[in-house]
């Protein structure tokens, strides 16, 4: 499901939580990004392509992010986001009632057309231990499905799970190696509700150095690592069952783990990409990246392109502030 990992991505190229810098108190700022995805065919737990259809096929994606954040003082945070998915599966091994094949219908999100709803929310606060040499700063968020959306297709949105993600991120400049070089790295753990007795967790690290060109104009790389402790392993598909050949023999792989398993999978991937920002004025940036899986297992690759605008705010209580403690 690519759509999954277009909340992977997020706004930035990373979890929208896991960023080591937070707003000074009073002060905030909102996001709106949009996000073009392609994810092509499907990658076993070998990492190799799946054989057919299946390792051909294509999910199309957009989606629009609003993300907000609001310091309640100059070490405190709070945020949320919330995306906005249209998908649309092409291909000739859609997802079907039970995992039957012959004549039985695609579900309805893998039926050839577009189908759009509202993701996950995600609220989240961050907190900075320091700020020199280096900023540090510990985040949790809890993400909860905004409803019961279609979980089980290609073309679907999202897992449809609750989770609580917590973890710490570290960043600053770089200029004893080479002056404007800056860094950000942040390292998760999600906690994934429990399913069918299989409870998905994941770990993160998300990786970003940037190279300010001028004082407005930065360039940025961006890295992406994630393993799951826990699902299912897919090696292959059946197309005469139109049903996954799984690798877990103590599990009686039964119609409901079958419709289940893009759920449970034990999704691993890499994915590596670039992006440039501008700060048009001081309170208004621009970018765009691009990211693109390079590794996986159990994963959808994709190619994703984000383009979006940062705004930042003041309240009057931050307005009110000495500008030497701003």
């Amino acid at each position: 499901m690519v759509a999954l990992v277009s909340a992977c991505l997020a706004v930035s190229g990373r979890d929208a939580c896991a960023q080591a810098f937070v707003p000074a108190a009073g002060e905030g700022n909102v996001t709106i990004a949009y996000q073009n995805l392609t994810a092509h065919g499907h990658l076993d737990l070998n990492g190799n392509r799946m054989p057919g259809a299946s390792g051909v096929d294509h999910v199309y994606t957009h989606a629009l992010v609003v993300e907000a954040e609001f310091g309640l003082t100059d070490r405190l945070a709070v945020g949320g986001a919330l995306p906005y998915i249209r998908s649309r599966y092409h291909g000739d091994a859609p997802h079907r009632p039970g995992g039957a094949a012959g004549t039985a219908p695609p579900r309805e999100w893998d039926d050839g057309t577009y189908h759009a709803t509202f993701q996950d929310f995600r609220f989240g606060a961050r907190y900075k231990f320091m700020s020199h040499p280096v900023a540090i700063t510990s985040f949790a968020e809890v993400i909860v499905p905004s409803h019961h959306y279609p979980s089980i297709a290609h073309a679907a949105v999202g897992k449809d799970l609750r989770a609580l993600v917590i973890g710490t991120a570290a960043g600053g400049f770089l200029d004893a190696v080479l002056p404007r070089l800056f860094f950000q790295t942040a390292v998760s753990h999600a906690v994934v509700q429990e399913l069918l007795d299989v409870r998905p967790n994941r770990s993160r690290v998300d990786v970003e150095l940037g190279y300010f060109v001028t004082p407005r104009l930065a360039v940025r790389f961006l890295e992406s690592y994630q393993v799951t402790h826990e699902g299912i392993d897919i090696l292959s598909f059946d197309p005469m069952t139109a049903g996954e050949i799984h690798d877990h023999p103590e599990i009686e792989f039964t119609n409901e783990f079958r419709a289940n398993h893009d759920r449970l999978q034990r999704a691993n991937y890499a994915t590596v990409g670039g992006g440039v920002g501008f700060a048009v004025t001081d309170s208004l940036d621009l970018f765009a990246n691009v990211v693109n899986t390079v590794w996986g297992e159990n994963v959808h690759p994709l190619l994703g392109v984000t383009v979006g605008v940062n705004t930042r705010f003041s309240s009057p209580r931050a307005a009110s502030r000495p500008s030497s403690t701003r």
